[in-house]
């Protein structure tokens, strides 16, 4: 019985001692604490051992540690007065009592046996934890670097310290040479320097930063930092930019471009055009088409053959919208100054900037004037009412407009420009190229019927192919010969901007030519100034349509129809040993025969009335007369200006007509009305040649 309470006791007694063993097994911490990080607070970026002169130094442990275990363990040589702070029992921050002196190597240790909390003592320490105090502040990177030459004139400066700077005493000892206008932008160690214009051309800048600039710190640069570079030249000219700037009524359909004089290089135009509001689209390289003669198959390509491909050497840039633009809209065009040569990186054009206005789409074309004008840059076809108000641009052409001709419903544009001849509605859709490649076409006059036009064309080798009728897109009928030769020669881009010839007349790619109502007559004054008579309607004979004219006539200008039942056509010119020009009727027999003074061109309206020019060529002053033959009436007397392309409104009320320069005889003075008694003379633009009105 005494045995069995003896071992009870014991049991009870060894219950308890065996909890206090697991106890301390399980709960109780044995584990020393461990150093697991040593840290500058200030160091500089990726160099984790470079400190700068008012770093702290911070010792991260695996758990909380007895405080003055730690402290009185610290060593730093050589030796720096400081004093420590905690956070959380976790990391002891020593912080120096002064600034570290620069450019110092120094060692911190941590001897072993500090305890945790428990009183764990750590059994190793930390021997010679090493980093070094950094020297002044330097400029670790310049852009553009140091010596660099061609910097664009709308570049930055960007200059990246080697650690954080106090960014006031930067901008105080911040200059540059020569002086220009600029602003500071800073993100972390890099100061970007902006212009606030485009620096100059050709011009070599310094960008210096004084001795007083500093860093976080305090610490100041030992030396002035200086960075020199040099700009591009501006070697490459600008010609011009369509659509010109100032400019209102500009197509929708418009491109935009900037015409230089030299070849570009490609790769500095991506991007130079920028736009607002902000337009999608594309840019290329491209070059303006050209009337040289092609070379013979053997030789080289040209160097155009290649426009628009990889090693193009285009003068333009092109800017073409994916969609119209928006009508009634004031748009801005920047071409920033990066453009370079394509044989001279070195060389840029200058930036520009420039705004135009669109104008609204073309819903009627009825009682309108249609003329020709360079306002928007290149001569290209306008629109306007018959006061002058709300012109706008039909065609968008990048090189000039030399002819025209309108549909009787007024459906249908044709024209060429560049050698080649085009077809469009008259609201700029179903733009049609109907010039077939190797050709160069001119002149176009639509047939009475709507469904042809009749061109002047030129082999790509110049040869002369005569006049010919194609037929117009979506129209039955084949090519038809009408004249073996006769055609204008190549070389109607030399044309100034107005595309005026010095007297009266019209230039040799003009419209000149005319139909009868019936089709089948048609009188053309060729490339050579002779009238010449066409039978579409008969059998060729000997290979030829055309009938002889007696006697044989030479002209400037374009023929009209002779008034109603007159049967034939009349036109200003000379006949043989004529001294001056007078008007001609030309039967559709071929009977020649004068009718009066006229010269250039001349004009007839449904009730007889005819209108022409006399005068010498520097002097040529409007006319009427009530029927052709009948007396003229002089209408114009201005000292200083005189008259070109008369023509009537379509009730023959009103002639409209074109005045020039007497000084400066190809340049446009703008169109003018009168009525047919010399008054109510008035202006309706301040530009444009070749006036239509149409009904």
């Amino acid at each position: 019985m005494r045995r069995r309470t003896v071992q009870t006791i014991s049991a009870f007694i060894a219950i308890p001692a065996l909890a206090v063993v697991l106890y301390n097994a399980t709960l109780v911490d044995r584990r020393p604490p461990t150093l697991e990080r040593v840290r500058l607070s200030a160091s500089l970026e990726g160099q984790d051992r470079s400190g700068q002169t008012l770093t702290a130094i911070d010792l991260e442990f695996s758990e909380p540690v007895d405080r003055s275990s730690v402290e009185r363990r610290f060593r730093i040589e050589p030796y720096v007065a400081g004093t420590f702070s905690w956070d959380r029992d976790t990391v002891a921050i020593f912080t120096p009592s002064k600034k570290l002196p620069p450019a110092t190597a120094f060692t911190i240790s941590l001897e072993a046996g500090y305890t945790d909390l428990a009183g764990n003592a750590a059994p190793k320490g930390l021997d010679g934890w090493a980093f070094q105090t950094v020297g002044p502040p330097v400029v670790a990177s310049v852009t553009p670097p140091d010596g660099s030459i061609g910097v664009p004139v709308n570049a930055q400066v960007v200059l990246t310290f080697d650690r954080l700077m106090d960014t006031g005493s930067v901008g105080s000892q911040l200059s540059v040479d020569p002086a220009i206008p600029f602003h500071q932008s800073w993100s972390g160690r890099k100061l970007t320097i902006v212009f606030d214009r485009p620096l100059g051309f050709g011009t070599r800048y310094s960008v210096q930063i004084g001795p007083g600039a500093a860093d976080t710190d305090g610490s100041s640069l030992s030396v002035p930092s200086i960075t020199t570079f040099s700009t591009v030249a501006a070697g490459l000219g600008i010609r011009s930019a369509v659509p010109s700037g100032g400019v209102s009524g500009i197509s929708t359909r418009s491109p935009i471009a900037v015409l230089f004089d030299a070849p570009i290089d490609p790769s500095t135009a991506s991007g130079a055009i920028r736009i607002s509001p902000a337009v999608a689209g594309s840019a290329s390289v491209v070059d303006l088409p050209t009337e040289a003669v092609a070379p013979a198959a053997t030789a080289s390509p040209s160097p155009a053959a290649s426009v628009g491909g990889p090693g193009s050497t285009g003068r333009v840039l092109l800017f073409t919208p994916t969609a119209p633009l928006e009508p009634h809209t004031t748009y801005t065009v920047t071409l920033d100054p990066v453009v370079a040569r394509f044989d001279d990186p070195a060389e840029v054009a200058a930036g520009l900037t420039w705004a135009f206005t669109t104008g609204g789409p073309t819903t009627t074309i009825q009682n309108q004037i249609a003329f020709l004008s360079a306002r928007g840059g290149i001569r290209n076809l306008w629109l306007m009412n018959p006061d002058g108000s709300n012109p706008r641009q039909l065609t968008t052409e990048l090189v000039g407009v030399t002819a025209y001709d309108i549909s009787a419903d007024g459906r249908t544009i044709v024209y060429a420009a560049g050698g080649a001849v085009r077809s469009m509605s008259a609201d700029g859709t179903g733009l049609v190229t109907l010039t077939a490649r190797g050709v160069f076409e001119y002149a176009p006059v639509l047939t009475p019927d709507g469904n042809g036009v009749l061109v002047a064309r030129r082999g790509a080798d110049g040869r002369d192919l005569g006049y010919v009728v194609v037929a117009l897109p979506g129209a039955d009928g084949s090519e038809r010969q009408v004249l073996k030769d006769g055609a204008p020669p190549l070389g109607s881009l030399g044309l100034g901007p107005d595309g005026l010839p010095p007297g009266p007349g019209t230039t040799t790619w003009a419209r000149r030519s005319v139909f009868d109502p019936t089709g089948r007559y048609l009188l053309i004054v060729d490339g050579t100034g002779r009238p010449r008579l066409v039978d579409l309607g008969a059998a060729p004979a000997a290979g030829t349509l055309e009938l002889p004219l007696g006697p044989t006539l030479t002209s400037n200008g374009a023929p009209v129809r002779a008034p109603a039942g007159g049967a034939g056509f009349i036109v200003a010119g000379r006949g043989p040993g004529d001294s001056s020009s007078g008007l001609w009727m030309v039967r559709l027999t071929g009977e020649t025969s004068r009718l009066g003074d006229g010269t250039g061109s001349v004009a007839v309206a449904g009730s007889g009335r005819t209108v022409t020019l006399v005068g010498g060529d520097g002097a040529a002053r409007l006319a009427l007369a009530a029927s052709p033959g009948a007396t003229l009436a002089i209408l114009t007397t201005a000292p200083d200006l005189v008259d070109r392309s008369p023509g009537f409104a379509p009730d023959g009320s009103t002639i409209v007509f074109v005045r020039v320069p007497a000084a400066a005889p190809e340049h446009s003075s703008g169109i003018w009305l009168v009525g047919p008694d010399g008054r109510e003379l008035r202006q309706v633009s301040t530009d444009g040649t070749d006036p239509f009105w149409l009904p």
